[in-house]
């Protein structure tokens, strides 16, 4: 029993300590984490970048630069879920982190040829890397959207940004510059266009200081480099500095006789005009319109054309086609061409505002004006161009009653002084037309040789008294008498044949029956077409030689 009791008691043994061996795994997987939370602790943040196109950008060899020091290294490249762009992954470097500001902008650099020269030239050897330029704004982003190109204005740049807009055939691009009386003040960063408006508009961003030049009076308008321009005004050629000859570009300024202003503090929309002209054009927003009927051609009249009282203008042309209801055949001899004017009465003078409130007004002294013999007419005011304007005169006498065209007031026209100087001209040469000239010819030829016949005989005369001057030389004539003869004798030696007196008065006469059969076509050609002194005809083509008929 005490042995089966023994038996049944388990041994109890004292355990060891842990051996020391156990230390060393401990200890490398204490450095193995340590050196995982150290990498991952000094590793910089992941960003992601988006572009339209990943040309030129490889995984693990592009880099992202700034100032030309490399701050971050692209891990990853791949297809954006709507394949419609790329997603670039990039880590960069922790003490660089606060380089990724909200506003920051990435694009990859590469080389380029553009209006401001060839950049990029240095990535052939080294290759195509993202620059990045940091922002201005207080938060951080690890999101980006790349840009396609180096941005014009780098962000936080001071100065002013401003939206101008264009309707017209104006097409600036990205980096055109924006000057102020030739100098370059800043450039054109954004261009968008509004396919619903069908309007162009332009970012503009102006530098500081140049941005306190920016006025709520202030107008914009587009530099051509070359401008030419054939108006009824004459010839004008204008250039500008060799960069907007080359790129164009705008320029702006505040217009004369407009207060400047306060200055523009933010974003503000402003119209481009095709030329600094079109601001005066379009200066005044109130006007009235008119029509002018004529009976005559109106070649030469053009939308845009003055419309002038006594040299001074107070309107321009807004039509001069004939798509009106009333006009059903022009080639009806009693269709009249109509013209529509517009009258601004802001520049009648002083006592007409740029308001709404003075049209009736302004309309009821043009009435007045009508009935005390206002007319309209067109007259020529360049003749190398041929382009006409419109010129309100007064004649003798006024109207009765007021006439409408397509709802509008028309104002009488008459004949322009040019058209009647012409017509004055048409009845001259038809009354040197109906002159006897042919018979005029014929005498002037019986003239020419009966001053032939009497020249011979004159010489005959001649020699007949210098006989008898030698006969009476011997019998003591006395002697006024003998020098009398003798000087006619001189006098009769200077006509006869030979002589330059005879070949003088021989060229004279046949000048001038040359002259007088040349005469004859011009007045012929003058009575058919008086203006012909004015415009020149158009000369008939040159002859081709045709080849052999076989």
């Amino acid at each position: 029993m005490t042995e089966q009791k023994q038996q049944s008691q388990a041994d109890v043994i004292a355990l060891k300590s842990i051996s020391k061996i156990w230390l060393i795994p401990v200890v490398a997987a204490f450095i193995g984490l340590w050196m995982i939370y150290s990498h991952l602790s000094s590793e910089g943040p992941l960003i992601t970048i988006s572009f339209q196109t990943g040309e030129g950008i490889e995984a693990g060899k592009t880099k992202i630069r700034t100032k030309s020091v490399d701050i971050g290294l692209v891990e990853r490249l791949e297809l954006h879920d709507d394949l419609e762009s790329v997603l670039v992954t990039a880590r960069i470097a922790k003490k660089n982190q606060n380089l990724l500001k909200k506003d920051s902008s990435f694009w990859v650099v590469k080389p380029r040829i553009g209006k401001g020269g060839i950049s990029g030239m240095g990535t052939l050897l080294s290759g195509a890397y993202i620059e990045l330029a940091p922002g201005a704004a207080k938060d951080i982003s690890k999101n980006f959207s790349g840009l396609e190109r180096e941005p014009v204005t780098p962000a936080g740049t001071a100065g002013l940004h401003v939206t101008l807009d264009s309707n017209g055939d104006l097409a600036l691009q990205v980096g055109d510059p924006i000057l102020f009386r030739g100098i370059e003040v800043g450039r054109i960063d954004f261009v968008h266009f509004n396919a619903e408006e069908r309007t162009v508009y332009y970012n503009a961003f102006i530098e500081s200081p140049y941005n306190k030049l920016i006025t709520t009076n202030t107008k914009f308008w587009a530099v051509n480099g070359v401008e030419l321009d054939l108006s009824a005004d004459g010839v004008r050629l204008q250039t500008g500095t060799l960069e907007s000859i080359i790129t164009g570009g705008v320029t702006f300024d505040v217009p004369k006789n407009i207060p400047r202003g306060e200055i523009v503090t933010k974003r503000e929309y402003f119209t481009i005009y095709p030329n600094k002209d079109a601001i005066q054009e379009n200066r005044y927003k109130q006007a009235l319109r008119y029509i002018l009927l004529f009976k005559d051609s109106i070649r030469g009249l053009k939308p845009n054309a003055p419309v002038e009282y006594k040299g001074i203008k107070i309107g321009s042309v807004i039509r001069t086609d004939v798509n009106y209801t009333e006009i059903t055949n022009i080639l009806d001899q009693t269709t009249l061409i109509p013209v529509l004017i517009k009258i601004e009465p802001a520049r009648l003078g002083f006592s007409f505002a740029d308001d709404e409130s003075v049209l009736p007004v302004v309309d009821k002294e043009i009435i007045k004006s009508l009935k005390k013999g206002l007319r309209g007419s067109l007259v020529s005011g360049n003749l190398l161009t041929g382009s006409k304007y419109v010129e309100l005169q007064y004649d003798e006498k006024g109207i009765n009653e007021l006439s409408y065209f397509s709802g509008h007031l028309v104002i009488p026209t008459r004949e322009g002084q040019f058209d009647q100087i012409l017509k004055q001209l048409s009845k001259v040469m038809d009354k040197v037309n109906k002159l006897p000239l042919e018979p005029v010819l014929i005498s002037a030829d019986k003239v020419l040789h009966q001053a032939t016949a009497t020249v011979k005989e004159f010489k005959k005369t001649a020699s007949h008294l210098e006989k008898i001057l030698k006969q009476t030389s011997d019998q003591n004539l006395p002697a006024g008498i003998q020098g009398t003869l003798s000087s006619f004798n001189k006098l009769a030696a200077s006509f006869s044949e030979g002589s330059l007196t005879h070949t003088e008065l021989q060229n004279l006469l046949g000048n001038m029956k040359t002259t007088l059969a040349e005469l004859e076509p011009l007045l012929m050609e003058l009575n058919q077409k008086p203006n012909s002194l004015i415009f020149s005809q158009q000369k008939n083509k040159d002859i081709e030689p045709q080849g052999v008929k076989k």
